[in-house]
Order: structure tokens, then sequence, then C-alpha cells
């Protein structure tokens, strides 16, 4: 929620119109809202907050600049005002139009002027990707942890042959999962967004405290209950011995290493 003691010059939240269900055409229009458009969203979607910089944004997109995302969001923005044909967002100062105003409220800080995706927006791509027509979290596939675009009711299981053995896995219950208890490792903390900066937010492997060749058959997962965030070092160690050792085994496992000197808890 923005902060309303801050100036509200430095704030835009002007209504807009769309609803939740024009957002979720919209999504799916790819002559409208166009991949690279919807890579943008997706960006801000995962960052906290559902907000981002265009400085920020082309830093984790490696553009030197952040000049063209601006001129592709205003170009984004003229779109959907045409499709819908609805009324623009005027400038406070000037004779323009605020086209960036379309899928974004924002506000100024410090860090520059944040993008922060409209409410009914969030709504929209969280319900699409609900139903496996959109994965709003980065693909990442490991062995025992395969990410599979599913549906809301997050069922999980459908067990598959590859080179290794893996199970089809359901991205938005590791969504929730992650949301839930953060981004950093249950086990020894580890945060790969303190280490490697913006590249490495919301990087981590999701654990199934149960392994999911024991159930044998489609369930319905508890993201909360069922998962864990763990690091990849933690989680190759769960995976050492069939059945896993537990997070409470590999917990014990760093300490008596840190009672030995041989790692720092």
């Amino acid at each position: 929620m923005l902060d309303q003691s801050k100036n509200e010059r430095n704030y835009w939240n002007t209504p807009i119109g769309i609803t939740k269900e024009q957002w979720m055409v919209l999504l799916e229009d790819r002559d409208m809202i166009k991949e690279q458009d919807l890579q943008l969203l997706k960006l801000i979607y995962n960052r906290s907050g559902y907000k981002a910089t265009a400085g920020q944004l082309a830093h984790l997109l490696n553009m030197p600049h952040h000049a063209p995302l601006n001129r592709q969001i205003g170009q984004l923005g003229k779109r959907i005002v045409k499709k819908l044909n609805i009324q623009a967002i005027r400038q406070r100062d000037g004779e323009g139009y605020n086209w960036w105003e379309v899928p974004f409220t924002g506000y100024g800080s410090k860090e520059g002027y944040y993008w922060v995706l409209r409410p009914e927006l969030q709504e929209a791509m969280c319900e699409l990707n609900a139903r496996g027509e959109i994965l709003l979290m980065q693909k990442v596939n490991f062995p025992e942890e395969i990410d599979m675009n599913s549906y809301h009711d997050l069922y999980e299981g459908a067990k598959k042959q590859v080179y290794v053995n893996s199970y089809e896995r359901n991205s938005f219950a590791r969504e929730r999962c992650v949301k839930h208890y953060g981004a950093r490792c249950v086990i020894c903390g580890f945060e790969f967004k303190e280490v490697y900066g913006e590249v490495g937010r919301d990087v981590i492997h999701v654990h199934h405290l149960k392994p999911l060749h024991e159930i044998g058959e489609t369930y319905r997962v508890d993201p909360i209950n069922d998962l864990r965030p763990v690091c990849p070092n933690c989680h190759l160690i769960i995976h050492r011995k069939n059945p896993p050792y537990s997070i409470d085994e590999v917990i014990a496992m760093l300490k008596e290493a840190a009672i030995e000197g041989l790692y720092r808890v």
C-alpha cells in the first residue's frame, strides 16, 4: 500500500476503468500485449509490491538504459486505450498523456519513479496463471522440482520418465509457497538476492516435504503446509538418500558441522 504521508504530487493513481475481465482478454491478445510486454509485466508481478522502476527493469534485462522501456510501455498504453475506446489520462502539467498510467499506478521515490501494477491487472494475471494459461514465475527446471503450468486447484503428481525420474510441478503452488515463506532457504538461511543482487530475487528451489513418488497419484497440494523453500545445496543433500532426509535432519547436520568448526551458523 502506498505511503499516504508523502506528497500527493508524487503519486499517480487516477482510475482507468479497466476491469479484471478486460485485462484477462488483453493479456491473451498478442496483438495488444506483445510477448515482450508480457515478459515485462511478469517481471513486475514477481517483485515485492508488484512494482519496479524502469531503471530496475533495465538492469534485470541487461539493457544499457531504460528509455526503450518507457517507449514500450507508452506504446502499450496507446494500443489499449484505442482498443477499449477509453479516455487516456492527461499529464498534470502540459498537454500530453500519461500512457504508462494505463497498466500502472505510480509514485516517485529516491530510487526513481515506480510503476505499480494496477490491482485489476494483478488479479487478472493471477487468475490466468492459476488456469495455466500464463506462467508468472520464471521457469527453471531441476530434477525433483519440475514446474508445470497448472490450475488453481493445485493438483500435483502425474509421474513421467525423463533422463532422471521427475514429476510435473505446479508453478502456482511454488509461487504461493515463495510468497508466504520468502526466497530464503529454511535450512541454512541462504538468499540469492543478498549475494547476487536483483538478478537473484525470488530464485530458490521449492522442496516437497513428502516425496511425490511415495504418493503415486494426483492429489491436492497445500503450498504452505506441503512445500518449503530451500537452496540448491541443501536440496541436493536432502535427496542424497531415499527416502530423502528431512529438513530437521539437514539442519542438525549443519549444527554438528558448526560444533566441529566446519561451518558457521
